[in-house]
């Protein structure tokens, strides 16, 4: 159950990973060691093998469990409803069955308006970084850092290479509207006592030379 998750990482520093096209810039074995926080397939495509998957989406759960993923997945199943009690099924050891919120759950102000009044359930959101961010902060991290999820296109990219099928990628017209409640839930998280911040793979203004385009964010 999601409540037994509950502060199992207080204090620490917690790496919320997502898909850009950051990837390109990075070594995953710089998350050796680390604790994180990966959005969907992230975990099995790079390999980061001690990280908890989180998704919104139950096929990406299957996805993984067929092709022999073993790590901690975060997801709802396929019988799943919204506004009801997680389904009692049996799914693999290490798969944490999700509560769906109320479907209104796109209401303003976000993320306020569906702040989860209890342990059974995660903050939902308009892109996966969202229950991710919340599932970091529900852990008990002093720290949210996050890396390649910045809601922008790198030297012309989106995503890194092999991430997904030919001719499929994030979609770029919804970038503006996450940055936008990114920012929000980054403030929410700050205001209970989590440090938020966002690490790129450049170590200067001038992004050494790579070329970066996205919405106005402050995440950090």
């Amino acid at each position: 159950m999601l409540s037994e998750w509950r502060n199992r990482h207080r204090g620490e520093t917690v790496w919320v990973v997502g898909a850009s096209a950051a990837w390109d810039h990075l070594d995953p074995a710089f998350f050796d060691g680390k604790v994180c926080v990966a959005l969907n397939s992230v975990t099995a495509r790079f390999g980061l093998t001690d990280a908890y998957t989180v998704s919104q989406y139950w096929q990406m759960e299957q996805e993984l469990r067929d092709g022999g993923w073993d790590g901690w997945v975060f997801a709802p199943h396929e019988t799943s409803e919204y506004g009801q009690p997680e389904p009692e099924v049996e799914r693999h050891p290490r798969t944490v069955t999700l509560k769906l919120p109320p479907r209104n759950r796109d209401l303003e102000p976000f993320p306020t308006h569906g702040w989860p009044d209890d342990d059974s359930r995660l903050l939902w959101g308009y892109t996966t970084l969202h229950p991710a961010l919340y599932l970091a902060w529900f852990l008990g991290a002093a720290s949210i850092v996050t890396v390649a999820a910045d809601h922008g296109i790198w030297d012309g990219k989106v995503n890194p290479d092999g991430y997904y099928p030919e001719g499929e990628s994030t979609q770029q017209d919804l970038f503006a509207m996450w940055a936008k409640r990114t920012d929000a839930l980054a403030a929410e998280l700050r205001r209970r006592g989590t440090n938020v911040y966002s690490l790129i793979p450049a170590v200067n203004l001038n992004l050494e030379g790579l070329a970066f385009r996205g919405p106005r964010a402050n995440i950090g």
